[in-house]
């Protein structure tokens, strides 16, 4: 194989691999940049004060020394769905300018209930503003399915429509990061059914409750972690092993502050390096 198309696989694999992590690897298209109303705490069942409107996480993505990408998370509105309250969230997911063979530019957009499990999800792909591949899930679970569109924008030119079973609520890939985030405190292992490529399969959470400390560059001091892991079913692309590491503060906050993932050599090392939420910092380790 060519060194640059080793390169090219690398650099892709590590950044697809958070996009596992966080949002499921399909997809996407553009869509208008919210803007975030003013801070209102979100009351999530178990987790008090985990989830603030208008928080804004961001994230570096790094490959052995190679700082590669970012992702940026946002906690949007609240609304109402087909009777069901729901939360809205955004994702943006960017590898850097002057990159070698990579040019990733894609957005996530999900409405999940109180639990999580998600309720609308729509993925877009910024990278060629003159024709946006994009595909949607609408979920109707009273009626046991899910309803998906494909297509390109501006337009939209509907390619593709149909439909799929799914017998239990299913979390999409952005809101399975939500899901973590809920559940990270517990001492326990969960199996959840997530849509990846239109088809159902299953992500293994083991919640260990371990605290540590993790270093990062944003702050002096070691900040105060739970560490959890786990492993996703569905086959990722670029040689994506499906095993992940989750670190998150030790607070009723619960940001997520380093993930790490295999993928075809060695790992990729997610690092939070920006956050808007009035009056948290990351705690320090004892």
């Amino acid at each position: 194989m060519h060194i640059p198309r080793i390169l090219t696989l690398i650099i892709s694999g590590a950044l697809m691999a958070l996009l596992m992590i966080v949002m499921s690897p399909v997809v996407t298209h553009r869509t208008l940049e919210a803007v975030a109303p003013s801070s209102v705490l979100l009351q999530m069942p178990g987790e008090e004060g985990a989830f603030l409107i208008g928080e804004e996480l961001v994230y570096n993505v790094s490959y052995s020394i190679f700082d590669i990408g970012s992702i940026k998370l946002q906690i949007l509105d609240t609304a109402r769905r087909n009777g069901v309250m729901v939360y809205k969230a955004k994702a943006f997911a960017d590898s850097y300018s002057g990159l070698p063979f990579v040019d990733l530019h894609q957005v996530f957009y999900t409405e999940m209930d109180e639990e999580t499990f998600s309720q609308f999800f729509i993925t877009h792909n910024t990278g060629k503003p003159a024709k946006m591949p994009y595909v949607k899930y609408t979920y109707n679970y009273k009626k046991n399915k899910m309803m998906y569109e494909m297509g390109t924008e501006p337009g939209p030119v509907i390619m593709k429509t149909g439909e799929e079973p799914v017998l239990e609520r299913h979390l999409d890939g952005l809101s399975l990061f939500f899901y973590a985030r809920k559940n990270f405190k517990q001492s326990k292992k969960y199996s959840v059914p997530v849509l990846v490529n239109e088809k159902s399969f299953k992500t293994h959470f083991n919640f260990m409750n371990k605290i540590g400390e993790q270093k990062i560059d944003a702050v002096k001091y070691p900040v105060r972690t739970v560490e959890f892991d786990g492993t996703s079913d569905f086959t990722g692309v670029f040689g994506m092993t499906g095993y992940f590491q989750g670190y998150f503060s030790d607070d009723e906050a619960g940001i997520p502050i380093v993930a790490k993932m295999k993928v075809i050599l060695g790992s990729v090392h997610i690092e939070l390096m920006k956050w808007n939420r009035p009056g948290w910092a990351p705690p320090k380790a004892l």
